[in-house]
């Protein structure tokens, strides 16, 4: 008698233990569910909750406990879905609605918690305060909601149920954590669309524009692209990144990439500081630096801000969006960097194939140097009237213009006339020219078609070493190799 009741008594722990584990620690599918449709389950501790199919279903509406009501809408042509609001600041970062809309309709082997709860089971459940609402819109006019309560109490799942049901579920950690996003959460407040990109090596490759506007200077980048150079009218040595501010010149592509490109990539911000914020100085968002980036068609400008140096973050806006948000992952040391830390050694060498004339004033002395091309990438010269030989002629257009910059410098353009001025013109028309002004006994300043470029060279003998060098093409002698 003892042994059967014995028997019974540990039956009874057994069966409690099996309720007990079934209700809180039950392992989740280890699968995602397949959306076909299948007949439901039949067995006591699975079922189904919500089995629809996507393409009859117009929209998904969202009612988070505590936050914005959000509706997501679809495009029964394309799919395509889009973020509604009553009070839109953003909008929808794909990725997220399309998960939010898939896995709303489809909610199936479910572990069953209860197929009949009473009231104090719901209040128990949180269904009396629950953490969201989701209403699914068929595109036949009807519509189907179901509750989102509790987490469970040893575990992370939440426990569902339809809303004219007592049968209640417990969803998997996935569907409990994505169908409770707050509307801040489903927002897109990226700068640069990097997942459209696929990668950020395609968006460095892409990348067309980028200018950086700060309180006292202006940096301003553009890309050359393959079919720029192919055309061959650009400077020998020219880079990836031509600067067009504060001056033209050529660019360090190596270091700008590793110094603007690559931290403007990084920018991401993730959290909404604050919606329609009524001071932005305290923010340093009242006089921002303004960086405008732009990739194919698409252009998008970030005002950037103060450091907040508690949570190693930046504050930013995106020009159009009236809100404040904090960015703590990007890389903002770009904002220091100065003009002369991108700016390539080397300034102008144009292909010679390019070129029609070139035109040299050096105090005062005015020579022409002349091209007529050749097939086979031969050319006959001249200097002014006298023919000269392919390698003088060449010799010559290398060592007047190979001008590489010593350093940097704030003069101003002086008053006096340029010591040195040569003017390139293209076969295909157009010309470019350059001054040199002196400085002073050592230093040359670089002018670029009138434009003080703040570069200058060291070349104490430049002019009387290109004298020289007309002095003995006079004579009909050749030119050394440098």
């Amino acid at each position: 008698m003892r042994r059967t009741a014995l028997i019974i008594g540990i039956s009874v722990v057994v069966l409690l233990s099996a309720g007990i584990a079934a209700l809180f620690l039950w392992p989740e599918a280890v699968h995602e569910p397949d959306p076909t449709p299948t007949p439901p389950s039949t067995d006591d501790t699975h079922g189904d909750l919500v089995r629809e199919s996507i393409i009859d279903i117009s929209s998904v509406h969202f009612m988070p406990n505590g936050s914005d009501e959000f509706t997501l809408v679809q495009d029964l042509e394309t799919g395509g879905l889009e973020l509604e609001t009553a009070d839109k600041i953003f909008p929808g970062a794909p990725a997220i609605m399309h998960s939010l809309f898939s896995r709303s309709a489809t909610l199936t082997f479910l572990v069953r918690v209860t197929n009949n709860a009473d009231d104090t089971q719901l209040a128990m459940f949180g269904f009396n305060e629950p953490a969201s609402t989701v209403r699914l819109n068929r595109t036949d006019g009807t519509s189907l909601e179901f509750i989102i309560g509790d987490m469970q109490a040893a575990g992370t799942r939440r426990y569902v149920r339809l809303q004219d049901s007592r049968e209640v579920f417990l969803l998997n950690e996935m569907q409990s954590s994505v169908l409770t996003l707050e509307l801040e959460d489903v927002y897109d407040i990226s700068f640069i669309p990097v997942d459209e990109f696929e990668s950020e090596e395609a968006v460095l490759y892409f990348l067309e524009h980028v200018i950086l506007e700060r309180e006292d200077d202006t940096i301003e980048l553009r890309k050359r692209f393959e079919e720029e150079f192919l055309e061959g009218d650009l400077p020998m040595g020219s880079s990836t990144y031509q600067i067009l501010q504060p001056v033209v010149a050529e660019s360090n592509d190596t270091v700008v990439q590793s110094v603007i490109l690559e931290n403007i990539i990084s920018i991401y911000p993730t959290i909404i500081e604050e919606i329609r914020p009524a001071d932005l100085s305290k923010y340093g968002l009242d006089d921002p630096v303004r960086l405008t980036v732009t990739i194919f068609e698409w252009t998008e400008t970030l005002l950037i801000g103060n450091r907040d140096a508690e949570r190693d973050g930046r504050f930013v806006m995106l020009e159009g969006h009236d809100a404040v948000l904090l960015d703590t992952y990007g890389d903002y040391s770009f904002l220091n960097v100065l003009f002369s830390q991108i700016r390539s050694s080397l300034i102008w060498l144009y292909n010679i194939d390019t070129v029609s004339t070139v035109v040299f004033d050096i105090e005062g002395v005015t020579r022409t140097l002349r091209f007529e091309h050749l097939e086979e990438n031969d050319l006959r010269a001249w200097l002014d009237d006298k023919e000269i030989s392919a390698q003088n002629a060449r010799r010559l257009y290398m060592s007047a213009l190979m001008i590489s910059q010593s350093g940097s410098s704030t003069d101003p353009i002086p008053a006096t006339d340029p010591v040195y001025t040569i003017t390139i013109n293209f076969i295909q028309g157009g010309s470019d020219k350059i001054d040199l002004y002196r400085l002073n006994e050592s230093q040359f300043l670089i002018v670029h078609k009138g434009v003080n470029t703040e570069f200058y060279i060291i070349r104490l003998t430049l002019q009387q070493n290109l004298l020289s060098k007309f002095e003995v093409l006079d004579a009909g002698n050749d030119l050394p190799a440098s």
